[in-house]
């Protein structure tokens, strides 16, 4: 008997049909509510900062402050944040004149000004003058040397420049740092791309299970004594449920308000599963812009699949692979000692880019192969990142059919971009 099965495809929805008895589970963010008043929750947590003496404390340190923004791939509620905490700037001293706001790319494409605008609210876009983080202009960014692990730091001169550093953004699984939110606003946020390469490329060292949803990994810890050399002062972070309505926000030390937020988020995207399966079929909801924010579905799937699997992964992908990493299309995805030689040899220059290649490469070839299916991404664009092709998301489960059993299980992860799948 057959089951109709509906996964995310951007806005939309696709439908495919799976054998009943197969799915041992089909896992999404709980259903958890939204707080009654997102405005009263966001001076809630202004007024009880976690590990912080609060605006007051901070604008004694001067008034040139800079305001750091997560871009255009993060839900975050920035435009019912900013009035707020503008507002709350002003009340101790610091006027309009003296904020900056800047757009954290980390190494995204820049923002247009229309998407600036939603982004931060057309209100905010007249008070105060707001700005992307300009990481390929070498003008724009300062170096303060490098951590003890080696980690070359460069930083947005605009960032440096400011007495006060305040990060806003979002908590959600990360497949690189554990958790978004925190020092992420920092590095990558408004790092150059040395920085960033840097850390991605640590992370490369490391298997999926011990970076994914774990707030203190190694990754994590680089991260956060960046934004300690960087002198980031405060954050206000949401942890949203699969609705984009706030649930949480918490404010305060980047270190000590980031792990808070971390156990509310745990209990919106922590996702329990049976056990693993050899079918693991996921969109990537709600980051569907491109693969480079689709593959966080597939470091989730990964965690559920058995060895010898395949994970389906069905997602957009409007703008393509991804216009800021080519290196993704130039190599594929090839285990971790492949990559490193090409690093090793100058071949690869982008470790951003590399350490994904290597992570998943080191996936593919030795637990489990995917089937990509994207309108975006053409048959040619996925036998060169080393993934099999679909052209239809029905067509992608036939193609699983033929290669298993059918006492063989299937785990379906809608949203798997923002889930962690615990077994």
């Amino acid at each position: 008997m057959k089951r109709a099965v509906k996964l995310h495809y951007g806005e939309k929805w696709v439908e495919i049909e799976l054998p009943e008895k197969q799915i041992l589970a089909i896992v999404y963010p709980k259903k958890i509510h939204g707080v009654p008043d997102e405005i009263a929750e966001i001076e809630r947590s202004l007024d009880n900062p976690i590990g912080h003496k609060g605006l007051s404390a901070l604008s004694r340190k001067g008034k040139n402050t800079v305001i750091i923004c997560d871009d255009y791939t993060r839900p975050t509620p920035t435009d019912k944040i900013l009035p707020i905490l503008l507002n709350r700037l002003n009340d101790v001293g610091i006027s309009d004149e003296n904020i900056k706001i800047l757009i954290a790319a980390g190494t995204h494409r820049y923002m247009s000004v229309d998407e600036i605008k939603r982004k931060v609210g057309k209100e905010v876009m007249k008070r105060i003058e707001v700005m992307n983080h300009y990481w390929k202009d070498e003008k724009m960014l300062v170096g303060l040397g490098k951590t003890p692990l080696g980690t070359p730091i460069s930083v947005n001169k605009h960032v440096i420049d400011a007495d006060i550093k305040i990060g806003v953004g979002n908590i959600i699984p990360h497949c690189v740092g554990g958790w978004g939110g925190g020092a992420k606003i920092i590095q990558p946020g408004v790092c150059g791309a040395e920085t960033t390469d840097y850390t991605h490329w640590l992370s490369a060292k490391f298997f999926i299970k011990d970076l994914l949803g774990i707030a203190e990994n190694p990754i994590r810890i680089e991260i956060e004594e960046i934004a300690r050399k960087v002198g980031l002062d405060f954050i206000i972070n949401t942890v949203l449920n699969s609705q984009m309505e706030i649930v949480r926000v918490v404010s305060g030390d980047f270190v000590e308000a980031h792990r808070e937020g971390v156990k509310v988020a745990r209990q919106v995207y922590g996702v329990e599963v049976p056990a693993k399966a050899k079918i693991v079929v996921c969109d990537s909801y709600p980051c569907d812009v491109d693969l480079w924010q689709a593959i966080k579905a597939i470091y989730a799937a990964e965690l559920v699949v058995e060895k010898g699997g395949t994970i389906v992964l069905i997602t957009p992908c409007w703008e393509g692979v991804s216009s800021e990493h080519p290196t993704w299309l130039d190599y594929g995805f090839r285990p971790y000692d492949e990559i490193k030689k090409l690093v090793e040899a100058g071949k690869i220059t982008d470790l951003i880019a590399s350490a994904d290649l290597a992570i998943i490469g080191r996936m593919i070839n030795e637990k489990a192969k995917v089937i990509l299916c994207s309108a975006g991404i053409s048959e040619a664009e996925t036998q060169k990142l080393n993934f099999d092709y679909a052209k239809t998301p029905q067509e992608a489960i036939n193609k699983v059919f033929i290669a298993y059993s059918p006492k063989d299980k299937i785990v379906v992860l809608r949203g798997a971009a923002e889930l962690l799948p615990i077994i």
